[in-house]
């Protein structure tokens, strides 16, 4: 069944759910061709009630109102999507990723761990000074990530801005609420990346990853 890129996507209506600390995120529902069918449930006389999708063209503001935007497939799948702290934060990134074949791990400066697996000698997400980068040209090999934020001045209110290759924004403001804070979550959802803020609390990196339900199992190699 062919996919439609403009029409609502209830199949992820999963991803509006939020995990409590210590709760491990649930993973998502099995899609089946009845699911993904809208004509298929109205002749079985079913509502469907579907939220419209959200997607950036320019400059996209995440809030609590409006937590979640999703990038087109040409958004998800050329150059990088780069993420830097701004308005004097003060903190650092690390990320939390998962991939589709289960492999998972943390990209953190703190950690000396700069990189993910690599696929085409690209990674999948790196550390590259204050920027995290994630590469797109293997995003299907991608299932979600988790961007935290270390260290932010509780004085002085951050920005996390995720920038596509074209020039657009995707922008979350966020504060000191914890030593590190859970600020974006993204998934994969056939070849398109849904972005969600979170805003969530943790004492450690590892402890909002275990909370989100990553089994962290990846390291990288010994380079000598």
């Amino acid at each position: 069944m062919a996919f439609s890129r403009t029409a609502p996507r209830h199949e992820i209506t999963y991803l509006r759910r939020r995990p409590k600390v210590g709760e491990r995120l649930a993973t998502p529902p099995a899609r089946t061709s009845s699911s993904l069918s809208l004509a298929g449930a109205a002749q079985q006389g079913s509502k469907i009630a579907v939220a419209p999708v959200r997607r950036v063209a320019g400059r996209a503001i995440l809030s609590a109102d409006a937590p979640t935007v999703t990038l087109d497939r040409r958004q998800s799948a050329i150059g990088s999507l780069a993420f830097d702290l701004f308005d004097g934060a003060g903190g650092a990134l690390s990320c939390a990723w998962e991939l589709v074949e289960g492999e998972a791990g943390l990209v953190s400066a703190a950690l000396d761990v700069r990189v993910s697996p690599e696929f085409g000698r690209r990674p999948i997400v790196q550390s590259n000074k204050e920027q995290l980068i994630v590469g797109l040209r293997h995003v299907r090999r991608l299932r979600r990530l988790l961007l935290l934020a270390s260290g932010l001045d509780a004085s002085k209110p951050a920005r996390l801005v995720g920038e596509l290759h074209d020039g657009a924004t995707v922008e979350s403001p966020h504060t000191a609420i914890a030593p590190v804070v859970a600020a974006l979550a993204v998934y994969q959802v056939d070849g398109e990346l849904v972005i969600r803020r979170e805003n969530f609390g943790f004492p450690s990196a590892e402890a909002a990853a275990a909370a989100y339900g990553f089994s962290l199992t990846w390291l990288p190699p010994v380079r000598r």
